[in-house]
């Protein structure tokens, strides 16, 4: 009798949740927009404010977040260019292909890094050593590569 009576609740509290879960109304539905409205009208001076932070917030990391013009973007003949040389602080990595180092003049910059030897140099020098290394295009890629260190 106890199992037939745990079966049965079992069911019936499955079946409530099932029509609960069933009768919620869908964004999308016209009763739901009525209320969105109302809601809408409710929050827009919190909203605005909420954008005017974020629009503060997102001024201090513009640099970062823009996406790259297709000028900035190296092509064959910047890849074929002679070499330059810079020195700077090694950061660190940044992944596993690129790095950060801190140049000379104070700014910040990542390169790529594809050479394993130049990885492995790096890796030997390790963040916070100063470097001095020759840089150099890479078609395709916004940011210079890593040719040697020494």
């Amino acid at each position: 009798m106890r199992k037939r009576f745990l079966l049965i609740a079992g069911i019936l509290l499955i079946g409530a949740v099932s029509l609960v879960a069933c009768g919620k109304k869908s964004p999308s539905s016209p009763e739901s927009e009525v209320t969105t409205e109302a809601t809408e009208s409710k929050d827009t001076e919190a909203t605005t404010e909420d954008a005017q932070t974020t629009v503060a917030t997102s001024e201090t990391t513009e640099a970062t977040t823009e996406p790259v013009d297709s000028g900035d973007v190296a092509t064959k003949e910047d890849e074929e260019a002679k070499p330059e040389t810079g020195t700077g602080t090694f950061n660190g990595w940044v992944d596993s292909g690129s790095v950060e180092v801190e140049m000379a003049n104070g700014e910040y910059k990542t390169f790529f890094v594809y050479n394993e030897d130049v990885k492995k140099a790096l890796n030997d020098k390790g963040e916070g050593s100063k470097i001095t290394f020759t840089y150099g295009a890479k078609a395709g890629q916004a940011n210079m590569q890593i040719l040697s260190v020494k």
